[in-house]
C-alpha cells in the first residue's frame, strides 16, 4: 500500500522545524512494508502544486496529514493554520478518493474539533508509529475494530491516546522527502530526542496531553546513533526537542557522557528545568557540545510562579542562570506575560529579575493560550473568560483581568530599553528578514543565542501592534 505523509507547516518563526515525529512515523511505517512517501510544504513557494505533483508521481491510497501546532500561540498577532489545513484536504478531494488520517501533536489537543472541521476520514490521537500501522492493517478501509488513539468522525466515548512503552523499539528516523539541508541552511539546527512524557503540573502545558505524563526514556546508545546520522548528513547543530532535557538528570548525563565517549561533532541547545539543573551536569553538556540552554521561566514572582504550578523559585532561577553562564552556555528565558495572578507589582519582580540575571535573551509571550483539558482552561471556565460549550479552535489567551488592558504598553516599554528581548506577539526583534540576515552570514543554532548582538541597538519592529 502506497502513503503519503504530508506535513503542511510553513511557520518559518522563530524558525522552519524539522517534522522529526513525521520522520519517526514513516521509518515505522516503511519497517512494516508499506511503500511510503513525504511530502514536506515547509519551504514550498506554491504548496498546492507540489501535492498535485506528488499524487500524480506517487498515486497514494492513504493520506496521513501531521498537523505540528494549529496556531502560532502568539497574541496579539495571532495566526490560525487551520484554514490552510483546510484548502489542502479540500485539493485532496479533488484529486482522490483516499482516505485522508490526522495526526501530530496539535490534532491530539482537539481531536474531534479538528476531525470535523477538516472533513477527514479519521485521526490517530497520541503517538501514532505503532497505532497508524495497526489503523492500514484492513487496507484502504481502515481499522474497523478499536486501536489505541483511532477515532473516526462522530465518533463517541472517551479517547485512549496511543503511547509506545518502548522507545527503543522505533527505528532511526526516516528523512526522505524532507530537505534537512535546507532546514539548516535556513533554520540552522536539526531535531534530536531523548525520551517523551511530561510529569510536571504547570497548569498551561500540553505536553502530559500529547506525550503523556510517563516519561520513556531512550538509551543514549541510540540517541547517539541519531546524532553521528545528522553529522553525516552535513547538519553540525540540532535542539533536542524533548519537553525538559535535565529531568531525570541522570538520563541526562548518560546522554552527554555517551557524547563525548563517541567525539560527536554536534553543537546542541535544549529546554532546560531550573531546580533540575546541578554544576555537574552543566559541565558535561558543555564538554558534550551543549551551546545553549532556554529555561521556562514564565514569572519572578513565587506568588505567580506557584499559581502556575512550578516547582521551582526565582532563586532557583538566579543559580541556574548562573551556573550555566558561569560554565559558558548562553541563556534564554521564557517569560508568560499576563499569567494567573499577574499584577502590575509581580510584573516588576519579572522584570526586575530578568535584568538582575541578564541572559542571553528573554522571549516574553503576552499572555498564555488555553488548551482544553488544561488547569488553564479549567481556571479560565471559572473565572467566566470561556463557556463550557468554548470551541478551542477559535484561540483564546489567558491574561489576568487587572492587567489586561496595560500589558501591551508595558511589553513596548521593556522591548525599548532591552534590544535583546523579543516579544513573537508584537513582532518585536522576531521577523522572517532578520532571520534570513543573520542565517546567511552563517549564523547556525536558535538566532536567541545570538541576541546580544542587539544590545545597544535599537528594536526590530515588525507588524501592526509594534
Amino acid at each position: 500500500m502506497r502513503i503519503l505523509l504530508i506535513s503542511p507547516n510553513q511557520e518559518m518563526l522563530p524558525d522552519p522545524v524539522v517534522p522529526l515525529g513525521l520522520a519517526y512515523l514513516s521509518s515505522s511505517l516503511k519497517a512494516k512494508g508499506y511503500e511510503v512517501r513525504i511530502l514536506d510544504l515547509c519551504f514550498e513557494e506554491n504548496p498546492l502544486t507540489a501535492l498535485e505533483q506528488a499524487f500524480r508521481d506517487f498515486q497514494p491510497e492513504v493520506l496521513g496529514l501531521s498537523m505540528r501546532n494549529v496556531d502560532n500561540v502568539a497574541f496579539p498577532e495571532t495566526v490560525s493554520y487551520l484554514p490552510f489545513f483546510r484548502e489542502l484536504i479540500q485539493t485532496c478531494r479533488r484529486l482522490t478518493s483516499a482516505p485522508i488520517v490526522l495526526g501530530g501533536s496539535g490534532f491530539t489537543l482537539m481531536p474531534r474539533e479538528i476531525l470535523e472541521y477538516l472533513e477527514a476520514d479519521g485521526g490517530v490521537v497520541g503517538e501514532g508509529e505503532e497505532a497508524f500501522p495497526q489503523v492500514l492493517s484492513q487496507g484502504k478501509e481502515l481499522a474497523s475494530h478499536r486501536v489505541d488513539g483511532w477515532i473516526r468522525p462522530r465518533g463517541e466515548g472517551p479517547i485512549r491516546p496511543a503511547r509506545i512503552a518502548d522507545l527503543d523499539s522505533l527505528p532511526a528516523p526516516d528523512f526522505d522527502g524532507i530537505r534537512l539541508d535546507t532546514y539548516y541552511r535556513r533554520g540552522g539546527m536539526g531535531s534530536l530526542q531523548t525520551k517523551r512524557g511530561c510529569p510536571l503540573t504547570c497548569i498551561y502545558c500540553t505536553y502530559p496531553l500529547i506525550e503523556g505524563i510517563q516519561i520513556r526514556l531512550r538509551r543514549s546508545e541510540q540517541v547517539v546513533r541519531e546524532a553521528e546520522a545528522l553529522v553525516q548528513r552535513g547538519i553540525g547543530n540540532a535542539f533536542i526537542v524533548d519537553n525538559i532535557f535535565n529531568h531525570p538528570e541522570r538520563h541526562a548525563r548518560e546522554v552527554c557522557q555517551a557524547l563525548m565517549e563517541k567525539k560527536v561533532s554536534l553543537r546542541w541547545s535544549c529546554y532546560a528545568h531550573p531546580a533540575f539543573f546541578t554544576a555537574p551536569l552543566a559541565m558535561e553538556m558543555k564538554e558534550a557540545g551543549c551551546t545553549g540552554v532556554e529555561f521556562g521561566t514564565d514569572s519572578g514572582s513565587p506568588l505567580v510562579l506557584a499559581g502556575l504550578g512550578k516547582n521551582f523559585s526565582p532563586e532557583d532561577i538566579r543559580r541556574a542562570t548562573r551556573l550555566a553562564k558561569e560554565i559558558g552556555l548562553e541563556v534564554c528565558h521564557s517569560l508568560s506575560l499576563g499569567a494567573p495572578g499577574d499584577t502590575e507589582e509581580t510584573l516588576r519582580e519579572t522584570f526586575a529579575l530578568m535584568e538582575e540575571i541578564a541572559p542571553t535573551a528573554v522571549i516574553a509571550m503576552i499572555g498564555l493560550r488555553i488548551f482544553p483539558g488544561t488547569g488553564l482552561a479549567r481556571l479560565a471556565m471559572e473565572e467566566g473568560l470561556l463557556s463550557p460549550t468554548h470551541n478551542f479552535l477559535s484561540p483564546v489567551f489567558y491574561i489576568a483581568p487587572n492587567i489586561r488592558g496595560k500589558i501591551i504598553g508595558l511589553a513596548k516599554a521593556k522591548a525599548a530599553i532591552h534590544p535583546n528581548w523579543i516579544f513573537p506577539g508584537l513582532g518585536i526583534n522576531i521577523s522572517v528578514s532578520l532571520q534570513a540576515k543573520l542565517r546567511r552570514i552563517g549564523i547556525k543554532g536558535p538566532l536567541w543565542e545570538h541576541m546580544k548582538i542587539l544590545r545597544g541597538r535599537p528594536m526590530i519592529r515588525r507588524g501592526p501592534h509594534a
